[in-house]
Formats: C-alpha cells, sequence, structure tokens
C-alpha cells in the first residue's frame, strides 16, 4: 500500500469513527437541554450546564460535518468505508426523526 493510500484508508477509518462519536454527542447536548431545571438550583449552575450541553452539540455537528467531508475525500480509493461512513450519519438521522422519543 503506497503512502498517499494509507493515508486514504486512514482518512475513511477516521470518516467512521467521527459518525460513530458523532451522533452521541450531539444527542447528548440537544437532549440535555429538554426540561426545566429545578428552581432550587442556582442560575449560574444551570448555565454552566447549558454552556457544556450547547458545547457537546456543537462539537457532535462538526464531527458528522468532518465524517462526511473524510467519507468524500475518501470515496475514490475506499468506497465501501466512506459509504458506511455516510449510512452511519443518514441512518442514524432518520432513525432520530422517525423516532417518537
Amino acid at each position: 500500500m503506497t503512502g498517499k493510500a494509507m493515508r486514504i484508508a486512514r482518512l475513511a477509518n477516521l470518516a467512521i469513527v467521527l459518525a460513530l462519536v458523532g451522533w452521541p454527542l450531539m444527542y447528548y447536548g440537544a437532549m440535555s437541554q429538554l426540561g426545566d431545571p429545578s428552581p432550587r438550583v442556582p442560575r449560574a449552575d444551570v448555565v454552566r450546564q447549558q454552556q457544556i450541553s450547547m458545547a457537546l452539540m456543537f462539537l457532535g455537528i462538526v464531527c458528522l460535518h468532518a465524517s462526511l467531508w473524510f467519507s468524500g475525500r475518501s470515496y475514490p480509493e475506499a468506497k465501501k468505508r466512506s459509504l458506511l461512513a455516510v449510512a452511519l450519519v443518514i441512518a442514524f438521522g432518520i432513525a432520530a426523526y422517525v423516532s417518537p422519543y
């Protein structure tokens, strides 16, 4: 395997990993925003938790976008892994949209 092919294969593998990591981050970031905090919780704690949740959601979105970019970049040499990464991004998105929760 040449150096360029190895880098492309690494990009395809990274795309799969980023797709698998991005969804839980985005899901936790979004779901932790739902609901109202207890009135006894100090305002500073609520704001800190919201900031953490937004940061995790943003990081998850960046992971998914990077996964799609890497899979597009690696498609000519690693078709199966590239399509798997795209399928992971799309399948979880459809499952989240269709889910009753």
